[in-house]
């Protein structure tokens, strides 16, 4: 299937909600948002609390400290309500919205000047459609940074696969099209250690790029 569906999503994060954070923290060791608040700070400097920020596929909120000095609005999205009254009781969102990401994006042209997704692409196979609405979302000058795992195989046609988890992983060389073809400049492709799992780490790459248009600030 070309991604995840809402149904899955819904059910296994609103299942996953309570003990989340512990998991994802203490037994997998997840890196991700920190690892993307490292990337940003690398390629945009010193936050200036000046940005209108989407945190795409929120979750529990992990994130949203390490964006909040990004933002002059912050603005959480995600299918699982559950997800989102975690994120609501840690704080920091001016908004938080339960909604199909692809959806959300695509009527909201425009709108960010930052937008971050921290291990969501990983349920869509497909990441044409969300990138296109990401790019149609994001202001001229605008950054998009994300998170996918490593697809490694050289013979995987469309660039990405489903794995026994029922996430998928990509190739760099897919990211780098399916990013071009959506209009965005890639600044950064670089592999990273993500989490564990089964006490191995998982690869996946660490992804910036920009919208043409001016520069922000």
């Amino acid at each position: 299937p070309p991604r995840a569906s809402d149904a899955y999503v819904t059910y296994l994060f609103d299942r996953y909600a309570e003990g989340f954070d512990a998991h994802l923290l203490e037994g997998l060791r997840y890196q991700a948002p920190q690892l993307l608040a490292a990337a940003l700070a690398e390629a945009l400097g010193p936050p200036a609390g000046a940005l209108t920020v989407l945190d795409a596929g929120c979750g529990t909120g992990l994130c949203g400290p390490l964006l909040r000095p990004y933002a002059r609005e912050l603005v959480g999205v995600d299918l699982s309500p559950r997800m989102l009254d975690k994120a609501r009781a840690r704080g920091g969102y001016d908004q938080l919205v339960a909604a199909e990401l692809t959806l959300f994006l695509s009527e909201r042209p425009a709108c960010y000047e930052l937008i971050v997704s921290a291990d969501t692409l990983v349920y869509f196979g497909d990441l044409s459609p969300v990138l296109m609405a990401a790019a149609g979302a994001l202001r001229p000058g605008g950054w998009l940074a994300f998170t996918v795992e490593a697809l490694e195989d050289p013979a995987a046609a469309t660039g990405f696969r489903i794995n026994p988890s029922g996430r998928y992983n990509h190739s760099a060389d897919y990211v780098r099209q399916t990013l071009a073809a959506a209009g965005l400049t890639l600044r950064r492709l670089s592999n990273a250690t993500l989490r564990q799992e089964n006490d191995q780490p998982m690869v996946g790459y660490l992804v910036l790029a920009d919208k043409p248009g001016a520069a922000l600030g």
